[in-house]
């Protein structure tokens, strides 16, 4: 795990962390192995409504946007609803092969043991993402989910982190994100978030990049406990 600040300066951040009363989490290839299955899902998707089938790195790019916002871009505003009930519907029949990433369970397990809140915001439909939570076994820890149809604007957006803290009732510095996305990360800036952890590492000098879920715990819970 590595940080690097504007000016070099961790202790800043580790003061910042030990403010955290809770952390929020992307879902899809933040917490659960589901990207492929949504890029596959768009794909068949665009063969059932007869339109061309776009490269298979130009979905996964647009993986971390709004369902809807990636309907539109795939399919076209006038197919965008039928397009979303159809990669849902497509998404669902596999979603028996979702799994947690790495360490996820055990993450949000201690977590939740150590006091901390647990949430989730999702560019996903609300009854899809709950569903695969339920199909991982994470559900029993999270606290509480905004999703994609939770919201007006999607990720990159402020708004769905800003409407969980609403529904928390705390402020910016008082949560660290985490994602796998440029989308998550624009997020949580545009929210006044200080603290981002980005799944893979990052080049951005305001981003924690992390190789594992685990390391979350073993920044913040040396830094709180």
């Amino acid at each position: 795990m590595s940080y690097r600040s504007t000016d070099n300066n961790e202790e800043a951040l580790r003061a910042e962390v030990n403010r955290v009363k809770a952390v929020v989490f992307d879902l899809d290839g933040t917490l659960v192995d589901t990207v492929p299955l949504h890029v596959m899902s768009w794909i068949e998707t665009c063969r059932r409504l007869n339109l061309p089938i776009p490269p298979m790195d130009y979905v996964q790019s647009l993986m971390g946007l709004r369902a809807l916002d990636i309907a539109r871009l795939l399919c076209g505003d006038e197919n965008a609803e039928a397009a979303l009930r159809i990669k849902n519907e497509v998404y669902l029949s596999l979603i028996n092969n979702a799994k947690p990433m790495n360490n996820a369970l055990e993450v949000l397990r201690t977590l939740k043991e150590r006091g901390f809140m647990v949430g989730i915001v999702t560019s996903s439909s609300r009854h899809v993402a709950l569903k695969v939570l339920e199909v991982t076994g994470l559900i029993r820890y999270v606290d509480a989910i905004v999703a994609g149809d939770d919201v007006e604007r999607g990720k990159p957006s402020a708004e769905p982190l800003l409407k969980l803290l609403s529904m928390w009732g705390l402020g910016v510095d008082e949560v660290v994100v985490v994602g796998d996305s440029r989308y998550d990360v624009d997020m949580a800036r545009n929210a006044g978030v200080n603290v981002v952890f980005l799944l893979g590492g990052s080049g951005d000098s305001h981003v924690v990049g992390i190789k594992d879920l685990a390391d979350i715990l073993r920044f913040i819970l040396r830094n709180q406990f």
